[in-house]
């Protein structure tokens, strides 16, 4: 189920944005819910009691803005998709500081069905990541981990390594590197190697001239495969295409 929470201080808009936002997810799912505040303290407290997966949220609110609520959710490690919704376009970079994943614009020429259709469909590409997945050792233990946070695999024998977002060490798990290509291909993730597989949303450098790719997220370079140059050419085309 995603859960959508919806805040602007003002009414009219606020029913709109339920409308708009609830008949475009409907075009890619019935599994959602939405919710909506006419506060940021609201939505705030609603979340701390039931996280939202995607959040729309009006900058400009009196008392507590946007980038008031945005920040709150950063500062306790949210994992929600945050789309700011603001008539005040000089806005856009100053909110880039909250990392969200779009912009709507209200006095935009383009239609706010057509933004938040634009924008839905490449939220749910990305929302297929925010899944967990199980990851245990026999050193750091148990751990629920979000597909978009694993960066690379590597291959170790009889084992798996997984190199995670803020992990000081790999988890190493005893699996197979081609069962693994195969659980993770649906999460935009591509083999480069006979030892590596990795998550194309990290993918900073496709370097053909020297036959390696660079994680610009761990400024990490690791070798690519002739055998899969073409593959990850292609996949890693498509993705961005999915994405811009």
């Amino acid at each position: 189920m995603i859960r959508i929470g919806i805040c602007d201080d003002n009414s009219v808009m606020l029913n709109n944005l339920k409308n708009v936002i609830s008949s475009v997810f409907a075009a890619y799912t019935s599994d959602f819910e939405t919710a909506t505040f006419d506060s940021g303290a609201m939505l705030i407290n609603s979340h701390k009691q039931k996280p939202f997966h995607v959040i729309f949220l009006d900058i400009d609110m009196p008392e507590i803005t946007g980038f008031d609520v945005a920040k709150t959710l950063r500062d306790e490690f949210s994992n929600c998709f945050i789309i700011f919704v603001s008539s005040h376009s000089e806005l856009i970079y100053e909110s880039m500081d909250f990392q969200p994943f779009h912009f709507i614009k209200k006095n935009s020429d383009e239609p706010l069905s057509s933004s938040a259709d634009r924008i839905v469909k490449k939220l749910m590409k990305h929302m297929k990541q925010n899944e967990k997945v199980i990851l245990e050792d026999d050193i750091s233990g148990r751990h629920a981990v979000y597909i978009h946070n694993i960066i690379y695999l590597e291959s170790d024998k009889h084992y798996v390594k997984y190199y995670i977002k803020n992990f000081t060490e790999p988890v190493k798990m005893r699996e197979n590197i081609s069962d693994c290509e195969k659980k993770y291909s649906y999460y935009d993730f591509v083999r480069i190697h006979k030892r590596y597989i990795i998550n194309l949303k990290y993918l900073s450098f496709f370097d053909n001239t020297n036959n390696e790719i660079r994680l610009g997220i761990i400024n990490k370079k690791l070798a690519m495969s002739r055998n899969y140059k073409k593959d990850v050419d292609e996949k890693y085309t498509l993705y961005l295409r999915s994405i811009i």
